[in-house]
């Protein structure tokens, strides 16, 4: 995890969950935010960073589970969901 991204400790935000600044591990020394930046007047918020893992990289983790189980046909969606439940 990057040191120089503010964290979030996430209270009271709905979206929290699939926010980085409140999932991320914390390894060490790390700045917060004094509150949670969510914007309920909006329904936002300026500093959230999506938890989800690239598209690019769910397919070619998709593409190594393919080959891992030996090239079968019409096993491609199982295989995506599968890479994007690793990868999360």
């Amino acid at each position: 995890m990057p040191y120089d991204i503010t964290m979030c400790p996430g209270k009271n935000c709905p979206i929290k969950q699939n926010c980085y600044r409140f999932t991320a591990e914390i390894l060490g020394r790390q700045d917060f935010f004094g509150n949670a930046p969510y914007n309920f007047t909006t329904n936002s918020c300026q500093n959230f960073i999506t938890n989800r893992p690239d598209e690019n990289k769910i397919r070619f983790r998709a593409y190594e589970i393919w080959q891992q189980s030996g090239y079968p046909d019409s096993k491609s969606v199982e295989h995506w969901l599968q890479a994007e439940k690793e990868l999360i």
